[in-house]
């Protein structure tokens, strides 16, 4: 049987109707004290996501586990300043390291007396990357919840030296791991790329409803056709779309147009784990004639027939069928699986993410066939897809540079004009 975890990281619901998860004991369902408090003072007054503040409270929740594991009270070390030795600081980092289901196992073991042997080591973990995401977060929360006790040690300042001492060296260790570890995969070889064109050609063309390789029930079919377009039109994000709603959508005009907002306390949103979130900037997106008309039939021949859709809470533009509820973040993964299992043609890695790449590959073809100017490319990409920093895009472009850096080789090599010569062909 799997083990249970006596933590449990819980979404709540205030009276706002606003949702925020906690990191609760499961033996009573009571928030912990000081994570609550991190996350509703420190991460959400910094405008945080609540489903970025999820994940980070699943990375805390290691920590919680990793100290039970080695009979660590945490708010102990804390109230009294003595934070963790560099042997806990290494025996941390290596915990990050592993899966919930190991830690939960390794706990189980202790409390039953199970004898094992001292390096025993997990069966499967975690990336680098999640790892170093898990110590950054530990590292967050110990500095905003230290910062409280240091500053009521002020009136004796020998207590306070030394409690700020003994936190800025925990901090720094745990920083440059942490710093270490979310360096990302530097080689280009096995990374995510977009579709080639001709896997995108076959996508787009069996998503049409009366394509005879369409994988889905009839009753699905022109919902799905128009929430793949949209994603492959866009280079939306699968949140993003999700969270589209029907007062954002201009479609009465031969051009129509979608505008994608930041809601992050959406309180007409009442998915249960929400996904429909934007994180990056709002922005207003034109639609191509074809997908124009496509998103105002569903609206006006297809989604109004479903129940529910009139009231305030299904007013998002993709609804599940046949309840008319706000479409799952699961269910768009659930579509994806069957594109996957049933379309022959396909690769095994056809997400909306993927077609997120796919759409920047294909907006560089464009400008580079259309000469436009790098400034113009930056600004450009950077107003579309919503980013703030041009440094995200370099995660969707390995394919673009790929190709071009190899038409530069190309270039290099027919003008230095190698030539092997033969044997017996003199010099």
């Amino acid at each position: 049987m799997k083990n249970e975890s006596p933590f449990i990281v819980r979404w709540s619901r205030f009276s706002n109707g606003e949702r925020m998860p906690f990191l609760v004991r499961a033996s009573t369902g009571v928030p912990i004290d000081a994570p609550s408090f991190w996350t509703t003072a420190h991460r959400r007054a910094l405008g945080v996501q609540p489903n970025t503040l999820f994940n980070e409270l699943r990375s805390l929740m290691v920590f919680y586990l990793w100290a039970d594991l080695r009979g660590i009270d945490i708010g102990e070390r804390l109230q009294e300043g003595t934070f963790l030795e560099l042997s806990e600081v290494i025996d941390l980092v290596n915990a990050c390291g592993w899966s919930l289901d190991d830690l939960l196992s390794a706990l189980h073991r202790r409390a039953s007396n199970v004898i094992t042997p001292s390096g025993h080591m997990p069966t499967g973990g975690v990336k680098s990357g999640e790892k170093g995401n898990r110590l950054s977060v530990i590292r967050s929360f110990l500095e905003f919840t230290s910062s409280d006790h240091l500053s009521r040690l002020q009136a004796w300042p020998e207590r306070w030296a030394l409690y700020r001492d003994m936190r800025d060296e925990c901090l720094s260790k745990l920083a440059t791991h942490a710093r270490g570890l979310r360096k990302r995969n530097r080689d280009d070889v096995g990374q995510r790329e977009g579709l080639d064109p001709e896997v995108l050609v076959r996508l787009r063309a069996v998503i049409d409803p009366d394509h005879p390789d369409n994988p889905f029930e009839r009753t699905v079919r022109f919902r799905n056709f128009v929430m793949i377009r949209l994603l492959i039109e866009l280079g939306i994000r699968r949140g993003e779309l999700l969270g589209i709603m029907v007062g954002d959508c201009d479609v009465t005009g031969p051009r129509g147009y979608i505008t994608i907002h930041r809601r992050p306390d959406n309180v007409l949103d009442r998915r249960i784990a929400p996904g429909a979130s934007t994180k990056t900037a709002a922005r207003k997106l034109e639609l191509s004639p074809r997908t124009t008309q496509l998103v105002y039939e569903w609206i006006v021949h297809h989604r109004s027939k479903l129940p529910g859709a009139k009231k305030a809470e299904g007013q998002f533009l993709i609804l599940s069928i046949p309840t008319g509820a706000a479409m799952s973040p699961s269910n768009v993964n659930k579509m994806f699986e069957v594109l996957r299992e049933r379309v022959p043609g396909l690769p095994g890695d056809v997400t909306p993410h993927v077609l997120r790449h796919s759409w920047n590959e294909t907006f560089s073809d464009y400008v580079d066939r259309n000469g436009i100017s790098e400034q113009d490319e930056v600004k450009w990409r950077r107003r579309i897809m919503g980013w703030r920093d041009e440094a995200s895009a370099k995660f969707y472009l390995r394919r673009t540079v790929a190709r071009r850096s190899n038409e530069v080789l190309r270039k290099m090599h027919n003008k230095l004009d190698i030539s092997v010569k033969t044997e017996g062909q003199n010099p």
